[in-house]
């Protein structure tokens, strides 16, 4: 599965985080808003409000399906929705954000459930491939996935990866690593 938009590149991604952290250390420095540097923007948002609403609308549903199906450990179904939510990514309010990452990670937890590594290790490799958004940035990346992949040698590589952009989305990332290794 892939995305409709171009693949971010490392460089853009922290390029964008630091743009975050400046807004974030002038909000907390008490300066006014037009003082504080502004926040990036994200250049794959849909032009039109009728899109993001018709998106909110899809998206729902698809969460739903997704917990759902989750629950009822049909990972199939987890899998297909997580496939639709990642193809319709481009209604979304902020897309290639924090929504794209959770659904890339539902996706490859439900492709390492049935045994394809290789799927789930590519997943991870472009589920942080992100917009930083006010969620991503608060509370970090998924860390489900790259939590089960620690334990196959061939994921090494994507875990570690995984990691380190994982460290740089949030100021705490000593906290957050220590979640991973904890799962």
């Amino acid at each position: 599965m892939t995305s409709v938009f171009a693949m971010l590149s490392e460089e853009d991604i922290l390029l964008e985080l630091k743009q975050y952290q400046n807004w974030h250390q002038a909000y907390m420095e008490g300066k006014r808003r037009e003082e504080r540097p502004g926040l990036p923007e994200n250049k794959d948002a849909p032009k039109y409000t009728s899109y993001a609403l018709f998106g909110t609308f899809i998206h729902m549903l698809l969460f739903l399906a997704i917990e759902i199906s989750g629950f009822l450990r049909i990972q199939k179904f987890v899998g297909f929705f997580s496939r639709l939510r990642i193809s319709t990514d481009r209604f979304c309010y902020e897309p290639v954000s924090c929504g794209y990452n959770s659904a890339y990670t539902k996706l490859g937890l439900a492709l390492l459930s049935q045994n394809d590594v290789v799927g789930a290790i590519r997943c991870l490799e472009t589920s942080w491939r992100v917009h930083p958004c006010p969620h991503n940035t608060s509370f970090g990346l998924k860390r489900s996935l790259v939590s089960k992949l620690k334990g196959y040698p061939e994921a090494s590589k994507a875990v570690a990866q995984y990691i380190e952009i994982g460290k740089q989305f949030v100021s705490w990332s000593e906290e957050w690593v220590e979640r991973i290794n904890k799962s």
